[in-house]
């Protein structure tokens, strides 16, 4: 049996960070962030995140062992979390001070098997529409050689929480 230890900074200290800062400080903050430093991070792997003056953003992550499924590939769980993360984080990047965008659906498209040999991913979220109350988000997973592994559109709900 193979074992994997992974530690996490406390997420309500980042939530209540976030929503004091304005959209540009959200994006600086992120910018700097360390990827594996939330729960979901850690627990899957995420190596580095980017995000552009616009607020698209990009989720890295290197397929490994321990994200494979009893049929000898990676569980499409990866994808959607790495799509959702990527997604919901574009949505928070163009949020104002005392708003969240909260994920309400997403839709993920299975393109390709993702394996060990697959290597590094990457998961690119950018906005189709902002609204006041509801955002709408695309995004693609890819391999380090372009080839398109997943796509996902999502829906966030924006509250206001002050």
């Amino acid at each position: 049996m193979n074992e994997r230890t992974h530690s996490w900074e406390t997420p309500k200290e980042v939530a209540e960070t976030l929503l004091n800062l304005d959209k540009e400080d959200r994006r600086k903050f992120l910018r700097e962030y360390p990827p594996g430093s939330t729960g979901i991070g850690s627990l899957m792997g995420f190596t580095k995140i980017e995000i552009d003056d616009d607020g698209h953003t990009s989720f890295y992550c290197k397929a490994e062992e321990f994200h494979y499924n009893p049929i000898g590939s990676v569980h499409g769980g990866l994808a959607a979390t790495l799509l959702d993360s990527c997604n919901s984080i574009s949505a928070q990047c163009n949020l104002d001070k005392g708003f969240i965008a909260l994920t309400t659906d997403i839709k993920v498209n299975y393109l390709s098997q993702i394996t060990i040999d697959t290597g590094e991913i990457v998961a690119t979220g950018k906005i189709d529409k902002l609204g006041r109350k509801v955002i709408f988000v695309s995004g693609e997973l890819k391999d380090m050689n372009g080839k398109l592994l997943a796509t996902a559109s999502s829906t966030e709900l924006v509250v206001q929480i002050f």
